[in-house]
């Protein structure tokens, strides 16, 4: 049975894609905020430290403890923001640097060249100025302050800050956050997976399958009828009732069928084959009389006496196979041996009934079913697969009826009974459905054999 695309992956589907939506966004929100929090930040830090050093370092200079602030320097470049800090004199030349290697060298020859620029106008106004490059990747810093009492020696804090480190570390940070909210999310969906298949995925397989079986014949059985008050146990529910409802129809239906058939077959035995048994008897009449007269006369008389005969066997056997005198008489296991009988004359083929009396366990109605079923698989043996041996066996076993015809023709071929062009096929499994029996088909060996299961209440 194809399965389709089933509820439980389209739901599970949906949430997943709907998450990894949600978290995606979440996502570039997160790195937004916290890039511009995080520049915000630095832009707040990097003028507290630049104003605090300049502070700091004309209180130094002017008391000339040069080794305090030096360290005061270190303890700045300790920041992984900063990418370098200097302090220059208003000559340009560094006296302290957060890289050593730029002490007692010129402004103009250190990376800080490009702002050194913008000091001039900052040490004339000795007010702080807090920046970015155009690019939004640097951030400099320049903080005045006078190196002694003398207002006419003055020197400049200069720290350039790149948030490059920062800024990785930050996207790294909401990028870990995605990465733990997917794992959240997949868990979750696996739950909703599992918790779909065991409240909607299981109940309606099991619901398809039901549908799967109504109306084929075969060994497979329906499963059992969901319990509970929920929708699919409540459809399932209802599917088994009508089920049940279109089941007693068709029971009604094969019945009805069957009463006609036995109907007819009565007619023609008291009506039509004794008509034509009294015009036999009359014919022969005439036959006697038209002995003397013209041998022409009788010649033809004794035509029509015997084409009269094959016609009362005709309808005879046309009015047995229609209503089984044994079936009515003498039970099952007797019709099957007169369809044996037949088999044999009309087919030439070794055929023989044995096995148990089901008569006790089975009423007529069911008995006339099963008889049916039986002359069906023999005919269609004989027809289709030309057996040279057929045997017909009823066993009584626990809570069933068994019945299995074998023969040695050639094997079943379902793509014939899949064509639909077999009437008797058709009423076949419209018989068997109405017994509510299974049929089961198997090769071994060369020989071909047909089960039938009927579950039986009287046992």
């Amino acid at each position: 049975m194809k399965m389709p695309n089933s509820i439980q992956k389209r739901i599970s589907g949906i949430v997943l894609l709907f998450g990894c939506l949600t978290i995606g966004l979440n996502n570039w929100r997160s790195q937004t905020w916290l890039v511009e929090r995080r520049l915000d930040r630095l832009e707040q830090e990097a003028q507290d430290t630049g104003n605090r050093l300049s502070g700091l370092l004309q209180h130094l200079s002017r008391r000339q403890q040069e080794r305090a602030a030096e360290l005061e320097m270190a303890y700045a470049s300790l920041s992984h923001d900063v990418e370098l800090g200097v302090v220059c004199d208003d000559d340009g030349l560094i006296r302290y640097s957060t890289q050593l290697q730029w002490r007692e060298m010129r402004v103009e020859d250190s990376p800080l060249s490009g702002e050194w620029a913008e000091t001039k106008p900052v040490m004339e106004r000795m007010t702080t100025l807090a920046s970015w490059n155009k690019a939004r990747t640097k951030f400099i810093v320049v903080a005045p302050f006078f190196e002694s009492y003398d207002v006419s020696g003055k020197a400049v804090v200069m720290i350039r800050y790149d948030p490059a480190i920062s800024l990785e570390q930050v996207r790294q940070e909401a990028w870990d956050e995605s990465f733990r909210q997917a794992a959240v999310l997949l868990a979750l969906v696996l739950l909703l997976w599992l918790a779909l298949d065991e409240v909607v995925g299981r109940r309606v397989r099991g619901l398809l399958r039901q549908v799967s079986v109504v109306g084929h014949v075969g060994k497979e059985t329906a499963p059992a009828t969901m319990t509970g008050n929920d929708e699919l146990a409540l459809v399932s529910q209802e599917f088994e009732q009508a089920v049940e409802r279109l089941s007693e129809a068709e029971k009604m239906v094969v019945g009805a069928a069957e009463e006609e058939r036995r109907r007819i077959g009565r007619d023609l035995h008291d009506d039509l084959c004794q008509r034509l048994s009294a015009t036999k008897m009359k014919t022969e009449v005439m036959v006697n009389a038209s002995a003397e007269t013209s041998p022409e006369v009788k010649a033809l008389a004794e035509q029509v006496v015997k084409e009269l005969k094959d016609s009362v066997t005709i309808a005879r056997g046309l009015a047995r196979g229609l209503s089984p005198v044994g079936l009515d008489a003498n039970g099952l296991r007797d019709a099957l041996e007169e369809l044996a009988q037949f088999t044999r004359d009309a087919f030439q083929t070794s055929c023989f009934a044995e096995g148990d009396d089901v008569d006790a366990v089975l009423d007529f109605h069911e008995r006339e079913l099963l008889f049916r079923v039986a002359q069906e698989l023999v005919m269609n043996a004989c027809k289709h697969s030309r057996p040279t041996v057929i045997s017909i066996t009823t066993l009584l076993e626990e809570n069933a009826v068994v019945l299995r015809v074998l023969h040695d023709g050639e094997p079943f071929q379902p793509a014939v009974a899949a064509s639909g062009t077999g009437m008797g096929l058709h009423l076949m499994t419209q018989r068997i459905r109405a017994l509510g029996a299974t049929l089961e088909r198997t090769v071994e060996t060369d020989l071909t054999i047909n089960t039938v299961h009927i579950p039986c209440r009287k046992m």
